[in-house]
């Protein structure tokens, strides 16, 4: 049964989103907190599959409660939910490694489509053809982390022998182990996590093109919409 942590210190909001998480999601689990410091006790105590948390809120704001429960090892997926289009957030957000950034006021429909996407990642590295099964235990592990790693460095440059060092493996082995347990060649799987985070952030706030190739690991803004265009099949600024 999976866990959803709902943290949010406006009473209706909260219970907004409990019903709509309940609504959407078969054999889920849901728990409230009003504040920060609640919501890290509990991801400690409770150890929900999604977190979905406000920015502010009293006594701990959510990305603080988002830092600290990652430095305890807590391995969550996050979504943000904001009144704010600021890009210190959202930058420090996507840092966190948050899988998705809402805006208020949410959307039901977006809130459906959200969980959804998230509740669909299994907490094992999937193969190619989606069995779930991976070579050797240690081996899916090592992938695992990996991936953990990248989501939590791809807003600047990682090579693939930094992330197979990251997890003890060796460079050649790990980038054919990659690809056989993701499905996609490393770079590729960079790229393509990049590209996602840049669509949401441009969909989603009025932050400049510049800012968001930055944020997710491009230093130049040509090279980043190229990339974008040959993804999507349209520029960034056509998208808003």
């Amino acid at each position: 049964m999976k866990r959803i942590l709902v943290c949010e210190d406006e009473d209706l909001i909260r219970k907004g989103i409990c019903k709509i998480v309940e609504s959407v999601c078969q054999d889920v689990q849901v728990q409230e907190c009003d504040n920060g410091m609640e919501g890290y006790k509990a991801i400690a105590m409770w150890n929900p599959h999604v977190v979905i948390t406000d920015i502010r809120m009293p006594v701990m704001d959510g990305l603080a409660m988002i830092e600290k429960a990652q430095a305890d090892g807590a391995r969550c997926s996050y979504v943000i939910i904001s009144a704010y289009r600021d890009f210190e957030y959202a930058r420090t957000a996507i840092r966190c490694g948050v899988r998705e950034y809402l805006l208020k006021p949410l959307n039901r429909f977006e809130v459906a489509a959200c969980l959804e996407r998230l509740l669909d990642i299994k907490p094992e590295v999937r193969t190619a053809n989606g069995s779930g099964k991976t070579e050797a235990a240690d081996d899916g592990g090592s992938i695992g982390k990996a991936i953990q790693y990248i989501e939590n460095n791809f807003y600047r440059s990682i090579s693939l022998e930094e992330v197979s060092q990251a997890v003890h493996m060796n460079t050649a082995y790990f980038s054919t182990l990659f690809k056989k347990q993701t499905g996609k060649k490393y770079i590729d799987y960079v790229t393509d996590l990049r590209m996602e985070k840049a669509r949401k952030l441009i969909l989603n706030t009025d932050l400049k093109i510049g800012a968001i190739a930055e944020m997710v690991g491009y230093g130049s803004t040509k090279h980043f919409t190229r990339i974008y265009k040959e993804k999507f099949g349209t520029t960034p600024n056509a998208d808003r």
